[in-house]
């Protein structure tokens, strides 16, 4: 404490509109709810009248975190693990007088090791998609860990993708999490509705954005991360990392949309294992330790979702629009009709 008061009273002394905040600390570990130091810390500035204008720590949703070099075990806490950590610090902060102190998780993935190949797997999209959804209103930030698998506290991978953290890996190929957040920006500022698997808006230009999901959690108990490591360095193996979810069956949804008449364009946008996943299509040409010229065309070719544009008519009585969305995968349908106020009105 003594380094963030003397930090934070030099910071405010040169310019009383800086921001200071803390205790940047990891959430990863065996108490769910509770980032670690978070009490005494914000204890400690009420006792000494320091500046705090934020509060941040490190959601990660595991009990054992750090394991650099992917020698280790994670243990995975349950499907809702961000939104349990996200509304503990909602009530510490309200319990201790501190509730309109801004709230920014300036660290957040699926795990903090940059050799976990989950990190690779089209998993990322869905897990992504559904945590930020369900997250909203209460967070001012949540920072994805991290953009790059080029990651300056550790050595780089061995192999192309090796279970780094980035959004994006060594060679700029886009992984499933960077096509998350991609879903997330095609969402519009009204939300219409939404449950458990899908979220339906309204764009400011009128377009009715509707996002659908079938995220497949872990099968529960610990994970060998480094026997995961050691499958993707032997090559084709590395395809078992999904053993490590649970079996799931194509989720099927219908849209029923009232409001809309004439012409309807429609354009799908589909994510899965077989529709924009370049770590499946590396595990498709045999998993190469180094990616050559020829294989890099491939994977860019394959590393982006399906894209379908149909136009459409809208008859009399409710416009239907069916979809069907694979184990991992992530399904986005934007629906525009010149003049019309598209209303959601059943979903199944």
């Amino acid at each position: 404490m003594a380094l963030y008061e003397r930090t934070a009273r030099a910071i405010k002394d040169v310019d009383s509109g800086l921001r200071v905040g803390g205790p940047a600390t990891s959430g990863a570990g065996e108490a769910a709810g509770q980032a670690p130091w978070g009490r005494p810390f914000l204890a400690e500035c009420r006792r000494r009248s320091l500046p705090i204008d934020f509060f941040s720590t490190h959601p990660y949703p595991t009990i054992h975190s750090v394991d650099l070099m992917g020698q280790g075990d994670m243990t995975w806490d349950g499907p809702d693990r961000l939104g349990v950590d996200l509304r503990g610090v909602r009530d510490l902060l309200a319990a201790t007088g501190f509730s309109t102190l801004e709230r920014h998780y300036t660290e957040w993935s699926s795990s903090p090791s940059p050799r976990d190949l989950v990190h690779d797997t089209a998993f990322m999209a869905p897990f992504i998609v559904r945590n930020n959804w369900l997250a909203r209103g209460l967070a001012d930030s949540l920072a994805f860990w991290t953009v790059s698998d080029i990651f300056e506290e550790n050595r780089l991978g061995d192999v192309a993708f090796h279970g780094g953290f980035g959004l994006v890996n060594a060679q700029s190929l886009k992984k499933a999490a960077y096509h998350g957040y991609w879903f997330l920006s095609r969402l519009g500022s009204r939300e219409l509705a939404s449950g458990e698997n899908y979220a339906a808006t309204v764009r400011d230009d009128g377009a009715l954005a509707v996002l659908l999901w079938n995220y497949r959690h872990y099968r529960g108990g610990p994970s060998r991360s480094l026997v995961q490591h050691h499958r993707a360095l032997d090559g084709p193996d590395a395809g078992e990392v999904y053993e490590l979810f649970e079996p799931g069956r194509t989720e099927h949804f219908r849209l029923r949309v009232s409001g809309m008449s004439g012409a309807v364009r429609a354009r799908t946008t589909r994510f899965d294992r077989e529709h924009g996943s370049v770590y499946d299509a590396w595990l498709a040409i045999g998993a190469p330790s180094h990616i050559r010229p020829a294989d890099l065309e491939v994977l860019r070719a394959r590393m982006e979702p399906e894209e379908r544009t149909e136009c459409l008519r809208a008859q009399d009585g409710p416009f239907e629009y069916s979809a069907a969305v694979e184990p991992h995968g992530v399904t986005l349908i934007e629906l525009s009709c010149p003049g019309s106020a598209a209303k959601l009105t059943n979903r199944r």
